[in-house]
């Protein structure tokens, strides 16, 4: 049985990939891989490309860091060890150089993507001060002896505490000036960046939510879960006193 599960899966895979192939070999388009990014000692949960510049990625891993890269030469620009657990995901702010990263210690952090090294940083009472970020943040840190040294980052901007389980997503609400994070704690919480505040939580799934999105240029949130549903999160009705949300509606059909 096990042998003809193998042989049928192998012959509608073969079917598939030749529908792809393109019959005309001189305009068909070929992918190759140009560059492989190494220094994560775990899985890989995320990767996410800057919005402010288009040089930069982010990677998010189960070591407990989440790196900065340079697309163009691999270099690991910088990498942060803030977090106490699994870094799951790393999205970057819509027009700044800043990125959130959730945890599975149950946070979301908010740091500036600084990218370069100590030794290239100005000295305290520079204009690097403006951004209140000092040296004293930053260290050297080398993963293995053959490699260049990398900025390492500790602690972050800003802390946003309140879920009750692990943060599985966190992503920038349109604004920049808000974040929403996903937690297994089966809710969704959005926050304000400069206080650390919840602004508002949204509670609706059964189970652990496994993803959470923001809509690029309108104000509306996806959120996802192992209960089979999605559900989309309206806050696009304007409120005087508060941030007004509307479970816009379930999507239901999923099995898994």
């Amino acid at each position: 049985m096990s042998q003809k599960i193998k042989t049928t899966y192998k012959a509608s895979t073969s079917k598939v990939v030749s529908s792809f192939k393109n019959p005309n070999q001189a305009t068909s388009i070929e992918c190759h891989r140009t560059r492989s990014f190494a220094g994560h000692r775990d899985g890989v949960w995320e990767v996410t490309c800057a919005r402010h510049t288009p040089t930069m990625i982010g990677t998010a891993s189960a070591d407990r860091s989440a790196r900065l890269w340079d697309v163009e030469t691999g270099q690991c620009l910088l990498k942060y060890l803030g977090h106490n657990g699994s870094v799951n995901s790393i999205r970057f702010h819509p027009t700044d150089s800043i990125v959130c990263t959730g945890s599975g210690d149950g946070t979301c952090h908010i740091l500036r993507a600084i990218v370069s090294k100590p030794e290239e940083r100005s000295h305290p009472g520079s204009a690097d001060e403006a951004d209140n970020i000092t040296d004293e943040e930053f260290e050297v840190c080398v993963d293995n002896p053959d490699a260049s040294a990398t900025a390492c980052l500790r602690s972050p901007t800003c802390e946003l505490k309140g879920h009750e389980g692990a943060v599985i997503a966190a992503d920038w609400f349109i604004s920049g000036k808000q974040v929403v994070t996903a937690s297994w704690d089966r809710t969704a919480k959005l926050w304000d960046v400069e206080t650390a505040e919840q602004v508002h939580q949204l509670t609706g799934h059964d189970q652990e939510l496994t993803h959470t999105c923001t809509h690029p240029s309108q104000q509306l949130i996806v959120t996802s879960s192992t209960d089979t549903t999605f559900r989309l999160w309206d806050f696009r009705t304007p409120s005087i006193h508060s941030t007004m949300c509307f479970l816009y509606n379930v999507f239901q059909g999923h099995s898994e």
